[in-house]
């Protein structure tokens, strides 16, 4: 017996969710294939655990409301049995009449008989086939008699990687099937789908959590949740699922799914299957060496090992869970011998980070000595890869004491990332006072900043650490005269970006400009590594100042230089790519550029993976502000109610007073007044981007003036909007006036179109126009006024909103909601295009077509692109035309159809 057929020790805790049905798309897509006449059959594949099953049934439920439905199954046990698949059936035949077709023929005629109703009109029979792949070939061959001869309508699945029996191939041939595939689910059906599982609001860095670590498989979505219950990973706070990470196990449930896919391996690829899992990312060749090219290829016509486009020439896993258990099922014994034998091979090969770890780990496991700077580089990669227990545990087998201090920073930041800053904190403390060397005087340093921060501390703390900083580079002066300027230097510019961090908090963006020049002039005493990491924080910095400046353009330009700088992962402990997109994000949204801002939350959520957990809590603050910004305000309570429970939980960047100001806000605005009261009464206010608390201030003093009326939070509105004038901040002027003028402040809508004109972006343009119209307003006899623009057509601030995107996950906006926003001269981008696309009230199926259109395919070439036929693919467009309020395919060319619906 394979060791991969052994039981598994111990048993996992009852599974305690149900799977929900969350493909509602693909079902409208089979149904209305089915409703085509020249569509006969429709063939879905699908991945094991994708839920074609599911699908299935549903079709099944539906379908028989209108016509008769006979669902069968494919049975490998039977696939050379005759007729196998129709058993069920068959029970009343003699066996001898089973060899006529005739006899078998007949007796399906009546059991579809027998499952139909008159009710069920002209509509032709449906029969189901699920696992279509393992049906026998005289049953295929049935089927295919009764689709062509216009007896049934035909749904069948099959796995992707098996071929469907012949003759059943033939129904595409002859243009009588349309193919659909099933996807993995997408990161939205992923939230809904735990949601549904959980019967309860599910923070987004959660669902995106398991969504990321299942690869958007429905089935192993499913298990990691059931797990993490077990594990009391995943608990619930005030009516709120969350997530901590710690340290989790692979469960029964899970390593049976595995063992179920990797059943019928030859030895080879089983032993491949090994190596690549305790490797992975690994050299195909040395695999190939080991167990033969035979093994690899069975491996990826299994579709269990991939070969990423960006690693060419390396194989891994398809799904990184398979790694996870495989690596539990290999026997430690060969574990061991395998390490022994092919350790010299694998690291005379090109090593990532991942491979770096992955084979730190395999050592560490097989019980052997590994050097402690190999062990710290591993725990460092595996905290800047979201693994903090991994690096935790790395961390423990360094006994030596040279590096204890940069040693104590790695825990820090494993901490950090599992929300306990006090911890981090607490081994940072004394980190300045113990260095003996100027790397570990530096190596820290960010890090225990931004430890403060998490914390809530003022910006005197900060102020406190420079000074600290500085008096300890001092001494490492005079201990080691010969290493003074280079000290001086190094330890100067680290003050530097602690410093700007502190004008950060405060506002103070006339001292940035200078300081941020400083920093970017660099100095020859910095290494390379150095270099890059101070010039993309300062790049970051300046990207804030210049938005509060109102100078948009520029401030996504220097975001965009401060990520496209190259930097060693290896060299800090710090959040570089966080940090960054975290300043990108918020200034694109307080500019008003949310498609920037959805397209930057897009790929850092997507690519990011269990660093969603730490800091993924600003993804519903980011979501809410876009939503309020479109003025869709019950969508935005929606998004940020779960926010402020997750921010709770883990808040790095201190978003949850400006979250509970914007849930205020929007409640009040509702007229939600028990909520707005108490959300303004939790309300504590703690340092953070000024850019973000001057935000902040402003949504709470307008929700207490929409709660109370008295005048207060309009006079604080204008406060806030004097002081964004004497810091020389115009778009924090912007806001606090647009918020003023909201409530009622019209005295102000002068100074608010003048401080327009200052500032760049989609949002101040938007405002702009509002301030025009009621302006030309103001001269216009108030009967005349409403007779020309009608009763909603008047213009309102909330309705002057910017363009929505596809990360927001809204509904298109009706002209209604956008009367004070012009349409763009102009069409979109084509890349915009498609995310257009996405948005509209379309099937997948009716999407993809759509996008070919834009692309300029005939209905004929599309029909062969995705395996239709052309009726079937005149049939979907018609649908769009009707669900587009349009005429024609020249619309869809025109692009007409996108400045109708998203404008």
């Amino acid at each position: 017996m394979s060791h991969h057929d052994q039981e598994p020790r111990g048993v996992s805790l009852a599974m305690h969710v149900h799977s929900p049905f969350v493909r509602h798309a693909e079902l409208a897509d089979i149904e209305f294939a089915l409703d085509n006449e020249d569509c006969q059959a429709v063939i879905l594949r699908y991945d094991t655990g994708l839920g074609a099953s599911s699908i299935l049934r549903h079709l099944a439920e539906e379908m028989s409301k209108v016509r008769a439905v006979l669902a069968i199954h494919g049975i490998p046990s039977l696939s050379s049995v005759p007729y196998g698949a129709f058993a069920p059936l068959l029970a009343g035949v003699n066996s001898d009449d089973l060899s006529i077709r005739t006899n078998v023929f007949r007796a399906v005629l009546d059991a579809l008989a027998a499952g139909g109703d008159v009710s069920h009109g002209t509509e032709l029979p449906l029969v189901i086939v699920d696992d279509a792949h393992a049906v026998d070939p005289s049953t295929a061959e049935l089927l295919l008699t009764l689709v062509l001869s216009g007896t049934i309508k035909l749904v069948a699945s099959h796995l992707r990687n098996h071929k469907l029996p012949q003759p059943l191939p033939k129904l595409w041939s002859g243009g009588s099937a349309e193919t659909i595939d099933v996807h993995p689910l997408t990161r939205d059906q992923g939230h809904e789908f735990c949601r549904a599982m959980l019967a309860a609001p599910v923070a987004l860095p959660t669902s995106w959590y398991f969504w990321s670590r299942s690869g958007g498989n429905p089935m192993l979505l499913k298990m990691l949740v059931s797990e993490a219950l077990d594990d009391e990973l995943l608990t619930k706070n005030r009516g709120i699922w969350l997530y901590r990470l710690g340290h989790h196990r692979v469960g029964r449930n899970l390593r049976d799914v595995v063992r179920q896919q990797i059943r019928g391996l030859s030895a080879a690829a089983e032993s491949a299957l090994d190596l690549v899992a305790l490797a992975e990312p690994v050299s195909r060749e040395i695999v190939e060496q080991v167990s033969g090219t035979e093994a690899v290829a069975e491996l990826l016509a299994r579709q269990l090992v991939q070969s990423p486009l960006q690693q060419e020439g390396m194989l891994r896993l398809a799904n990184p869970i398979y790694g996870e258990v495989i690596r539990q099922m290999v026997p430690p014994a060969r574990s061991r011998i395998l390490h022994d034998s092919l350790m010299a091979k694998l690291d005379a090969q090109p090593m990532g980070m991942e491979a770096l770890l992955r084979r730190v780990s395999w050592a560490v496991d097989s019980g052997l000595e590994v050097s402690a700077d190999r062990l710290f580089r591993a725990a460092l990669i595996a905290c800047k890869l979201s693994q903090p227990t991994l690096a935790l545990e790395l961390l423990d087998h360094i006994t030596v004491a040279d590096q204890a201090l940069e040693v104590q920073a790695v825990q820090a930041r494993a901490f950090y990332m599992m929300g306990d800053y006090e911890q981090a904190a607490k081994l940072l403390d004394d980190a300045f006072d113990a260095a003996n060397t100027l790397n570990e005087l530096l190596f820290g340093a960010l890090l225990r900043a931004v430890t403060r921060l998490a914390l809530g501390m003022p910006a005197a703390t900060m102020e406190d650490d420079i000074n600290t900083l500085l008096a300890a580079g001092e001494r490492l002066m005079a201990e080691m005269p010969e290493q003074a300027e280079v000290i001086r230097d190094r330890v100067g510019h680290k003050a530097a970006l602690l410093e700007l961090m502190m004008l950060s908090q405060k506002g103070d963006y006339g001292r940035m400009g200078p300081l941020i020049e400083s920093v970017l002039a660099g100095s020859p005493q910095l290494s390379a590594d150095e270099r890059r990491l101070n010039e993309s924080i300062a790049l970051a910095m300046d990207a804030e100042r210049l938005c509060a400046l109102g100078l948009s353009a520029q401030s996504q330009k220097r975001s965009a230089e401060a990520f496209a700088i190259e930097h060693s992962d290896l060299y800090d402990v710090f959040f570089i790519p966080e940090m960054i997109v975290f300043r990108q994000v918020t200034t694109a949204l307080c500019a008003g550029d949310l498609p920037f801002a959805a397209k930057l939350l897009d790929q850092f959520f997507v690519d990011t993976g269990p660093i969603i957990i730490t800091f993924g809590g600003g993804a519903n603050v980011a979501r809410g502000m876009g939503l309020i910004r479109q003025g869709l305000l019950p969508e935005a309570v929606d998004a940020l109610l779960p926010a402020i429970e997750s921010l709770r939980d883990s808040d790095p960047q201190q978003l949850l007073g400006f979250c509970t100001s914007m849930l205020a806000y929007t409640a009040a605005k509702l007229g939600q007044e028990e909520l707005a009261a108490r959300l303004i009464a939790e309300h504590q206010e703690k340092p953070g981007m000024f850019l973000v608390t001057a935000h902040e201030r402003a949504f709470m003093a307008a929700a207490c003036e929409y709660l109370t009326h008295d005048g207060a939070g309009l006079a604080e509105l204008l406060i806030l909007a004097d002081n964004a004038r004497d810091q020389q901040a115009p778009l924090l002027e912007l806001n606090a006036l647009a918020l003023a003028v909201e409530l009622g402040g019209d005295s102000q809508i002068e100074r608010l179109l003048l401080i327009c004109q200052t500032v760049e972006g989609a949002w101040a343009e938007s405002i702009t126009d509002f301030c025009h119209k009621q302006l030309s307003l103001r001269d216009i006899p108030v009967d005349a006024a409403v007779d020309q623009q009608g009763p909603d057509s008047t213009p309102r601030l909330e309705n002057a909103s910017s363009q929505q995107v596809s990360f927001f996950g809204t509904s298109p906006v009706s002209p209604h909601q956008q009367g004070a926003t012009a349409k763009p001269a102009v069409p979109p981008s084509r890349a915009r295009q498609y995310g257009q696309i996405k948005r509209l009230p379309l099937t997948r199926r009716e999407r993809e077509i759509t996008e070919l259109v834009v692309e300029g395919y005939s209905d004929r070439e599309i029909a062969e692109r995705l395996q239709l036929s052309v009726r079937t693919v005149e049939g979907h467009l018609y649908r769009c035309y009707a669900k587009l309020s349009i005429s024609g395919r020249h619309q869809i060319i025109a692009q007409e159809w996108i400045l109708d619906h998203l404008h």
